[in-house]
């Protein structure tokens, strides 16, 4: 296939130019067909370095929350339509002005499970909890308990679930995801879901236990364009959950310094565990007291890769410099209100130091987190923008630098010899405000506008 006389993005600007794929790569010669793209804009397929494509789509296949601004609006949504269970995800606290509770759950005499938008904590009301065999006074889970009252929903449809989530991420032009999907379902299941992947996937997963991990025998390749080579584990939990680990009290809740997952002496063991099964270990953590635990680790272990780290000490910098970090430049502006009203005064911590870490050579790679923000790279790359990061080099944060960090220095530009993963625009997409019309992977169209 060759596109003639297209405007092929290089380093910034676009250059008019024939563009050539064979066999799935972008080659120098002209091949069959030949596609007149004159005026058309061709962009590399971008590159999410932390999101989770079933979640992405249980976000749009369940009750999306994300914009229901009261309390009211929100009893109003769930009692529209008639599901045996109802899942809701993305509300928060700050945009509703309470926390829904589950007396007020119980009002719908049907099962109800609410996610908050961290994915973190959530609400569910009294038929929920007996149909899953878990009970909670006050209907609150969170973390590992959250992550076993899930394990018993019915109707989880998970293969439903990831071709909506695909779909979302394709259609704003993501060609990669860096996913942690396998939450709840076993690895038979996923295994399945992911070798038809239209895009590509580097899988992380999780694991609850050494033991786990230890008879894990699923790394590697498992189609052409899913690959599983990391583990993902989790130190902390998140800031507005409050279960982010901090070395301070919260500001509301002098009480509570937030959940420590994991210790050191048991991250370190998995690190080993992780280097000896040769695959990258990628760590949550967002409170400063978790990135201290992870960067005493990962000082002795480097090249694996922290997620978030949106409160970073000083001092911890120094242990982090080997390591990798996918972080969401929109956080910094998502959670603004809780940086002003929920973090302590006193804690001694750069807050969302993202642009600090690129600019003092840290590897870093963009991501959106989702489903706990849109899916959509023009979102993330404006607000990098806002933080001071140039056009260009937010671009290279969410291509080149996504597949690197996953160990693939073949994907993310359009280069001779490099996949041909690539988006064809009608307008310019450095303008931000238009999806491409179509979406190819390895030259092959897989999302038409």
């Amino acid at each position: 296939m060759t596109l003639k006389n297209c405007l092929v993005y290089r380093n910034g600007n676009f250059v008019r130019m024939d563009l050539s794929v064979e066999k799935g790569i972008f080659v120098d010669s002209p091949s069959e067909p030949l596609i007149d793209a004159t005026g058309y804009y061709v962009m590399p397929g971008f590159v999410d370095s932390h999101a989770h494509v079933i979640g992405t789509g249980h976000k749009y296949g369940h009750v999306n929350l994300e914009n229901v601004g009261s309390i009211e609006e929100l009893l109003e949504i769930l009692q529209v339509g008639d599901p045996s269970v109802i899942i809701g995800r993305g509300w928060s606290e700050e945009k509703l002005g309470a926390k829904p509770t589950r007396e007020l759950l119980d009002r719908l005499e049907k099962p109800v499970l609410l996610i908050r938008r961290c994915g973190h904590v959530a609400v569910a009301n009294t038929p929920l909890m007996k149909l899953a065999g878990k009970w909670r006074e006050d209907g609150v889970f969170k973390e590992q308990d959250l992550e076993e009252l899930r394990k018993e929903l019915p109707l989880r449809e998970d293969e439903k679930f990831f071709k909506i989530g695909q779909e979302r991420f394709l259609m704003h032009g993501v060609t990669f995801v860096h996913s942690d999907d396998l939450h709840g379902l076993s690895w038979g299941d996923l295994r399945e879901i992911l070798k038809d992947s239209k895009m590509r996937i580097f899988e992380k997963v999780y694991f609850s236990s050494l033991s786990d991990l230890e008879r894990f025998d699923g790394f590697g390749q498992i189609s052409d364009r899913v690959i599983v080579k990391a583990v993902k584990l989790f130190v902390d939990g998140s800031v507005g959950g409050r279960t982010a680990w901090l070395s301070v009290p919260y500001a509301d809740d002098p009480s509570n310094s937030g959940t420590k997952l994991i210790d050191e002496e048991e991250l370190e063991k998995f690190t080993i565990l992780c280097e000896r099964k040769n695959v990258q270990l990628c760590v949550h953590a967002i409170g400063d007291q978790a990135v201290h635990t992870v960067a005493k680790v990962f000082s002795r272990h480097p090249k694996h890769r922290v997620i978030h780290a949106q409160l970073v000490r000083d001092e911890d910098l120094s242990l982090l410099r080997g390591s990798f970090f996918s972080i969401q430049p929109h956080f910094a502006f998502e959670d603004r209100h809780l940086i002003e009203s929920v973090l302590p005064e006193d804690l001694k911590a750069l807050r969302y130091p993202f642009l600090m870490l690129f600019q003092q050579g840290f590897r870093i790679a963009f991501s959106t987190d989702a489903p706990v923000s849109p899916e959509d790279p023009k979102y993330v790359i404006e607000c990098a923008m806002k933080l001071g990061f140039t056009k260009q080099q937010a671009i290279e944060l969410y291509t080149v630098a996504g597949a690197r960090m996953a160990g693939l220095n073949n994907v993310g530009e359009i280069k001779t010899g490099f996949l041909a993963d690539f988006c064809l625009y009608e307008k310019n997409p450095l303008d931000l405000d238009e999806d491409p019309v179509a979406v190819y992977v390895a030259g092959e169209l897989v999302h038409e506008k």
